[in-house]
């Protein structure tokens, strides 16, 4: 449903100033054996270009079954759709293992940044995972960013997009076309 709504909405209004928009994709979903399929043809009936959608996926769907997952995303990467990896830094796989598969950006999750203006620490640990992600290719999106000090202190850790409710919240889809434009 929400593959459909999103490239509808791409589709109807070609002007939209958005680079792309991302969805979320269920481990059931990855299990699909025609999601590839299902993808494109979904782009295909509302001429959305695929680089204007992005996929997102979690630690968790990766760790299930890697080799899976690989030729999976292999198979819609070669579309031309990008994959981002949500959620990173809650622990449920190794780096090593993520860094070999077709991700554009990592999202770092919302809870690396809880301490992030009090603890040197955990400035320590975001601005190394940035640097890490960075020297890999992946651009760092910080997610569930809420004030403009965290916004501020992550722009000098080296993030490269913030996402969060300090921007925006989410909205309806006729209150996101007027935001967009």
């Amino acid at each position: 449903i929400v593959l459909e709504k999103v490239c509808r909405l791409l589709g109807e209004n070609p002007a939209l100033e958005v680079e792309s928009i991302s969805i979320n994709l269920s481990m059931q979903q990855f299990l699909d054996l025609h999601i590839c399929q299902r993808i494109t043809a979904c782009l295909q009936r509302y001429q959305v270009p695929p680089d204007k959608l992005k996929i997102e996926i979690t630690e968790r769907v990766i760790a299930y079954d890697l080799p899976y997952i690989r030729s999976v995303m292999d198979r819609i990467a070669q579309v031309g759709i990008g994959f981002y990896l949500d959620d990173f830094g809650i622990g449920y796989s190794n780096f090593s293992s993520i860094m070999h598969l077709p991700f554009e950006c990592v999202k770092l999750d919302r809870s690396l940044f809880d301490k992030l203006l009090v603890s040197k620490k955990d400035r320590t640990i975001v601005q190394t995972m940035i640097e890490l992600a960075h020297s890999v290719g992946f651009q760092v999106v910080s997610e569930g960013i809420e004030t403009q000090q965290q916004a501020d202190l992550l722009m000098v850790l080296g993030t490269d997009r913030i996402q969060g409710y300090h921007y925006a919240r989410p909205m309806a889809e006729k209150e996101f076309l007027a935001f967009h434009h």
